[in-house]
């Protein structure tokens, strides 16, 4: 009786998450669908009673998803990113075979050094990990356990492969380059975080998600594309926010940077991955 309780509980836990992370892209669909429907009704209507206003309003509901479709989501799945960024290999991406995945890659330019980047980025994470940096309300309606902090925590500075990032274990540390690149996710799924240098004091971000093959359907990239862009984009600029703290603090002399870690072990992919 216990496990049937537990087992209905959980399944109603993964429907609210579902419905919270997906349900923008599901009315976005919706109203696509419906503005089809409406704007042949209109063109029905227009041949039937010539100078009736129906056909214009229902061009419009026609027109504004059809321009999100098109326009729009193609550039919300390379937000701030160039399109060179777009095609570039970056670290990760050997982990799931590129023929039918779905790649997500963001990014944003920060006023900061690369070692004022990376303490942030390798404490990512729910449970007692340094949070998601995005909106934790949110996460948290989804039954996730996130808090984002807002201090550098020394005791997640020297992440390994296979450590987890999420208290279920579903997510863990796939792979660790100190300095350069941080990537954790599953055997389907990949959020890569890449450092790269544009001078001595400034450095860009690159974030991307790939989502296998076998995960990535037909309809994955409606879905995922505006709620990976509502969460990325509050992350980004949460940590914009602290990382330039650090990099004004230690302009001001105040701010002590932890050293990253560099043991060998720590920069391949984590085994069976």
């Amino acid at each position: 009786m216990a496990a049937e309780q537990n087992a209905r509980m959980k399944g109603w836990a993964a429907l609210r998450a579902s419905a919270i992370m997906l349900g923008p892209s599901v009315v976005l669909e919706g109203m696509l669908a419906a503005s089809v429907l409406a704007a042949s009704a209109a063109a029905w209507e227009q041949g039937r009673r010539s100078g009736r206003p129906i056909w214009k309003l229902a061009a419009v509901g026609a027109l504004t998803p059809w321009v999100y479709r098109l326009f729009l989501r193609s550039r919300m799945q390379r937000l701030g990113a160039t399109r060179q960024e777009e095609l570039q290999s970056l670290p990760g991406d050997e982990l799931i075979p590129p023929r039918g995945a779905l790649d997500l890659t963001h990014a944003i330019t920060l006023r900061a050094r690369p070692e004022e980047v990376w303490p942030w980025l390798v404490q990512i994470g729910g449970g007692e990990r340094g949070g998601f940096y995005s909106y934790d309300w949110l996460e948290r309606l989804a039954g996730a356990p996130v808090h984002s902090v807002e201090r550098i925590l020394p005791e997640y500075q020297q992440p390994k492969p296979g450590e987890p990032v999420i208290p279920d274990g579903q997510w863990r540390v796939l792979r660790v380059d100190p300095g350069r690149a941080f990537v954790l996710g599953n055997q389907d799924f990949t959020w890569a975080f890449v450092v790269q240098p544009l001078d001595t004091d400034n450095t860009r971000l690159l974030v991307r998600i790939r989502v296998s093959p076998q995960q990535a359907g037909p309809f994955s990239s409606s879905l995922i594309a505006l709620p990976h862009l509502i969460m990325q984009r509050k992350m980004m600029k949460g940590l914009r926010r602290r990382i330039e703290r650090t990099a004004r603090q230690r302009e001001a002399g105040g701010a002590v940077v932890p050293e990253m870690a560099r043991p060998a072990s720590e920069q391949s992919p984590a085994p069976g991955v």
